[in-house]
């Protein structure tokens, strides 16, 4: 049987296949983009998943640059963490994937 042959793609495009490639992560860019700056209880509120797997996406996507915390990791101390998504990043990270996929 014939492996799997993974092709080599830019940092940039695996991302945002990661990225783009979950329901997930994409339902919270959208919830987050809609509600605005939102704590994760309100967040939680909006999505259907377990607050567990809301807190390990809203990590990957803070470690992408696409959503960013306030206050930063290390300096929260027992505060409400408000999350909200950097529109910029989004938009760049889903040009080099659509650059990307269009031969440029």
């Amino acid at each position: 049987m014939p492996s799997l042959i993974r092709p080599k793609l830019p940092p940039e495009v695996e991302m945002a296949i990661s990225l783009l490639g979950n329901r997930a992560r994409v339902d919270i860019l959208r919830r987050l983009s809609m509600l605005g700056p939102s704590t994760i209880g309100r967040l939680h509120a909006a999505v259907d998943i377990s607050r567990p797997s809301l807190n390990r996406h809203l990590d990957f996507l803070a470690k992408a640059g696409l959503v960013q915390t306030d206050p930063p990791a290390g300096m929260r101390h027992g505060k409400d963490v408000v999350y909200m998504v950097q529109s910029a990043r989004v938009r760049e990270l889903t040009q080099k994937y659509t650059s990307y996929v269009q031969g440029m």
